[in-house]
């Protein structure tokens, strides 16, 4: 998404402009519908009652519930930019709805001495590299629901809010280490926003990836 508006100048002819806004905003709303269909769905919320129900595998579909909303978070934030660029809206009144575009711009600021590589920012993920070799996956939607997938050599970890371990304290967040085992959240990732969550744990991380002292 902020490579579409990335890739545009005020010299752009305005309908090549509008054409590159309209088949973004086309890419999020029919990828979006195919992985609800994928599920038998029609909104996120169907999906998610078929994850709590256990009617489905709680991964990869939560990961996909929450690529769904992701999708048409910044499908929103692209429609609000495009009438700025195209209607009578002025730059300040556009909503910063997209959560993933602002941790982008904050990771890339305040990791810049570890990232090995700038942030991805791809339709429904951040693709995170460090130089300790931690490599992030993370979808986050709100400080509520989110899905942080880690790998450090050959283990992989994750730390998510599926609505399926309520025999963890913290329910709904939980972590799946790398032996298979579901525990509590080590790092209490819960946080007044998505910002101060990710970056507490990316903190703990950066140091011990494995969470082996927690």
């Amino acid at each position: 998404m902020k490579d579409l508006t990335d890739d545009m100048d005020s010299g752009m002819d305005p309908a090549a402009m509008q054409s590159l806004y309209a088949k973004a905003l086309y890419r999020l709303r029919e990828s979006r519908k195919a992985l609800l269909n994928r599920y038998g769905v029609s909104d996120e919320a169907q999906l998610l009652d078929r994850i709590r129900a256990g009617e489905v595998s709680e991964h990869p579909a939560y990961e996909h519930y929450l690529s769904a909303l992701i999708m048409e978070q910044g499908r929103q934030q692209l429609r609000e930019e495009m009438l700025v660029r195209f209607g009578s809206k002025a730059a300040e009144e556009v909503p910063a709805i997209s959560v993933h575009m602002m941790l982008q711009e904050r990771l890339e600021e305040a990791y810049a001495n570890r990232l090995t590589e700038p942030v991805a920012l791809a339709q429904d993920a951040l693709l995170l590299s460090f130089d300790t070799g931690l490599m992030m996956e993370a979808r986050y939607f709100s400080k509520e629901e989110f899905s942080l997938q880690w790998s450090w050599g050959e283990a992989e970890l994750r730390l998510d809010t599926a609505p399926v371990h309520g025999e963890c304290k913290g329910f709904p967040r939980h972590l799946h280490r790398d032996d298979g085992t579901v525990v509590e959240d080590p790092v209490g990732v819960a946080a007044e926003d998505p910002w101060e969550g990710i970056s507490r744990l990316l903190d703990v991380l950066l140091v011990d990836p494995l969470l082996d002292n927690r």
